[in-house]
C-alpha cells in the first residue's frame, strides 16, 4: 500500500518544483505525493501572509485526510516574529534557527502526522547548489557576468543554504540583480531539473534531510 504525503507548498514555484521533482522521485519510493499552495484568502492560494491563515489551512487539510502524512515547502525568508519560534530563535546560527523554529511549528499544528519544513533561508538556495549550470543555462537568454553565481557560491564556502544577508540579498534578490529577466517558475524549475536532485540534497543538508524522512516514511 503506498504512502500518501501531503505538501502545502508557500507558493506557484514551490508547487511546481514537488509536482515536476520532488513528487516524481518520492513516487519511486512507494509515496503518492499530493500538492497545494496556502491559502491567503477564501478564494485565493500562493503567498505566506500571516501564521494564523497557514495554520488554519493546514488543520483543515490534516483533519479532511486523516490518514495522509502532512508536510510544508515554506522559505524561512518571508517569516515574522509571529511565526512560532521565530523571535526566540532569532540570533542563532542559520540552522539552529530553523530547527528551533519547525519545532514550534510542529508543537503548534500538534499532529503526529505533520513533518514541519522550513526552507534554509529561501527556495531559490536550492539553485545555487550548482552555480556553473546555473551561469550555463540563464546564459542562454540572458547577458550573465562571468563567473556570477559561482562567486557569490563561493563567498559562502558551498553552502548554498547560508545565503542570505538580508532582504535586499536573499537567492532570488541576487539572481534578479544579475539577471532581471529571471522567471522564477519557468527558469527556476528548468534550471532545478538540469541541477538535479541528487547535486541539491548534497550541497543543501537540511532540504536532504528533510526529503531522506519523506522517503523513509511508513
Amino acid at each position: 500500500m503506498s504512502i500518501r504525503i501531503n505538501i502545502t507548498a508557500e507558493g506557484q514555484t514551490e508547487e511546481s518544483f514537488i509536482n515536476n521533482i520532488l513528487g516524481p522521485h518520492l513516487a519511486a519510493h512507494g509515496k503518492v505525493v499530493h500538492t497545494r499552495r496556502l491559502r491567503t484568502s477564501k478564494t485565493q492560494r500562493g503567498g505566506y501572509t500571516s501564521f494564523k491563515k497557514a495554520q488554519a489551512d493546514i488543520d483543515q487539510w490534516l483533519k479532511n485526510d486523516p490518514a495522509a502524512w502532512h508536510t510544508t515547502l515554506i522559505d524561512l525568508y518571508g517569516l515574522n516574529s509571529k511565526f512560532p519560534g521565530y523571535t526566540a530563535s532569532k540570533h542563532l546560527p542559520a540552522h539552529a534557527k530553523v530547527a528551533h523554529i519547525e519545532h514550534a511549528f510542529g508543537a503548534a499544528i500538534g499532529s503526529h502526522r505533520f513533518i514541519p519544513f522550513i526552507q534554509l533561508h529561501e527556495f531559490e538556495s536550492l539553485l545555487f547548489a550548482d552555480p556553473v549550470t546555473m551561469e550555463e543555462w540563464l546564459g542562454i537568454d540572458h547577458t550573465l557576468p562571468a563567473n556570477c553565481f559561482s562567486a557569490i557560491h563561493s563567498t559562502y564556502n558551498g553552502q548554498p543554504e547560508l545565503i542570505n544577508d538580508s532582504r535586499e540579498t536573499a537567492p532570488s534578490k541576487r539572481i534578479l540583480k544579475l539577471c532581471p529577466g529571471y522567471r522564477k517558475i519557468v527558469d527556476g524549475i528548468m534550471v532545478l531539473e538540469e541541477i538535479g536532485l541528487a547535486k541539491m540534497r548534497q550541497q543543501c543538508p537540511h532540504f536532504n534531510d528533510w526529503v531522506t524522512r519523506l522517503e523513509q516514511l511508513t
